[in-house]
């Protein structure tokens, strides 16, 4: 198999090259899309020696930015014009692990070495970038045989135990170029599954969120579903069985998104999310475990606060029987199927039974609060809407949810038309809409601020979205009926 590199690629190479000598190589996935013939993004170099200085050195060359990172010997130069691509600098490396699931501890070594720390075998490849040597491939662990082939292969039986990460990225590289994972690894991985609870939450976030942005995203998640990946992450996730028409939804979502809400930062992973715990079939996936997912894989949530100073120790596990005690002073009685895990520096207590996750830190215990789960929430108040609900009703109601939520809504074909007009109707119409009457024509008019300053407020900015006010002269008139009104209530 031969490098297929582009003209342009081809002078940055020998230019890097020529400032490194005999100890700069391209590698890992540079190489393998370069053989394959597909694009490459990433410009990643390995140098035998000083990256840093080489890094510097091309810096100033380029008149780009330079980003070190020395403890870790590397560094990344992003050259002046945009379009050209940024370049990876590190020094070549040699990793051990201490545990399954920690990160490396690294120490500089020859390129050789680096290629063997490497995750798989078609990842494991470099090629020399001096002028003497340029172009040739340094294959030591069969790689190239392995893209001929197709095939997906770590390079030692320990590699997924030691980083279980690999697990998400045999399936996703697997799937991109539609390749096969060799019977030894599906064995192997099958083995390091249970080693996945080492991993920290953003590490298990990133490699999903890295799955979203590929083109065979459902084919990915079903493959780690058939794995049992998920329940391993926390048991009783299930990938739901309409998650592939789930995940075209949030597509065409996000799609809506880009092109109409152009005023707003759209977070598009919320989206996706939402799509990952089920649209269609709430019972999948009950909201108290989407909120306990939320808490260990670190995505969008709050902890509020429920109770405080309890008598619950954070350097050994809780006993579930003193924990009982405490939930049930607190009028939250805990049942038999109680999971307690410690993730993110608080306990997380996941109730099957009562159906509820509660997080203990600091001697506080909290409800986890997530704008994943709003979707669930949206549904019913949808089905609550009448008919012909009014401009006000559909303001006050859909503003209490994130945009995400709502876009996710316009796409979801299991919704009637009537509901998905209404969202529509409220992101492009209602949303942005001012009021006419503002807080200190208030103030103009004997208002004084105080508990019902807001009420009026809304009062006069529900009859503004309803037609009855469309000038401030309208506004006053129907503030004085407010007043009259509420005084004649006083009176009785």
């Amino acid at each position: 198999m031969e490098l297929n590199i582009p003209d342009t690629l081809t002078d940055l190479l020998h230019e890097i090259g020529e400032v490194g000598g005999k100890h700069v190589y391209l590698v890992g996935g540079s190489v393998r899309d370069l053989i394959l013939k597909r694009r490459t993004i990433d410009i990643d170099i390995v140098v035998e020696g000083d990256a840093l200085r080489i890094a510097q050195v091309l810096q100033n060359r380029w008149n780009g930015k330079l980003q070190t990172y020395p403890e870790f010997g590397t560094a990344t130069v992003t050259r002046s014009d945009p379009i050209l691509p940024k370049v990876d600098f590190a020094t070549a490396r040699s990793e051990t692990y201490q545990m399954p699931g920690t990160l490396p501890k690294v120490k500089p070594n020859t390129i050789n070495a680096d290629l063997l720390r490497r995750d798989f075998s078609i990842n494991a490849l470099a090629v020399c970038l001096d002028k003497d040597a340029f172009g040739t491939i340094i294959d030591k662990t069969g790689g190239l045989d392995d893209l001929k082939s197709g095939t997906i292969r770590v390079l030692h039986n320990r590699s997924y135990t030691d980083d279980p990460t690999r697990i998400f990225r045999a399936c996703r590289y697997a799937a991109r170029y539609n390749f096969n994972i060799a019977e030894t690894d599906i064995q192997l991985i099958q083995k390091a599954i249970p080693q996945i609870t080492f991993l920290s939450g953003d590490r298990i976030r990133n490699e999903i969120e890295r799955i979203f942005h590929e083109d065979c995203t459902s084919t990915i998640i079903q493959q780690l579903s058939d794995w049992s990946v998920f329940k391993t992450i926390i048991p009783g996730w299930v990938i739901s069985s309409t998650f592939s028409k789930d995940y075209q939804t949030s597509q065409n979502a996000i799609s809506w998104a880009s092109q109409k809400l152009t005023d707003i930062d759209f977070q598009t992973n919320i989206v996706q999310w939402m799509t990952l715990f089920g649209l269609s079939n709430t019972l999948d996936m009950p909201k108290y475990l989407i909120e306990a997912i939320c808490f260990r894989l670190v995505l969008d949530h709050q902890l509020r606060k429920i109770a405080s100073d309890i008598s619950v120790t954070e350097q050994v596990t809780p006993n579930q029987e003193q924990l009982k005690t405490v939930f049930e002073k607190l009028g939250l009685p805990l049942s038999n199927e109680v999971c307690i895990e410690n993730h993110n520096g608080k306990w997380c207590i996941v109730d099957r039974e009562c159906k509820n996750t509660h997080v203990i830190g600091k001697s506080n215990i909290h409800k986890v609060q997530t704008p994943i789960t709003a979707y669930r929430e949206l549904i019913p108040v949808l089905d609550s809407f009448s008919d012909t609900p009014s401009l006000s009703n559909i303001y006050k109601t859909l503003k209490a949810f994130p945009l995400e939520a709502l876009v996710l809504g316009i796409s979801d074909t299991n919704l009637s038309a009537l509901k998905r007009g209404i969202i529509v109707d409220y992101l492009i119409n209602l949303r942005n809409k001012k009021p006419i009457v503002t807080g200190n024509d208030l103030i103009q008019w004997g208002e004084k601020p105080g508990k019902n300053f807001q009420t009026i407020l809304w009062k006069l900015f529900a009859a503004q979205l309803d037609g009855k006010v469309n000038t401030k002269s309208e506004g006053y008139t129907h503030f004085s009926s407010i007043i009259n009104h509420s005084n004649k209530q006083i009176e009785k």
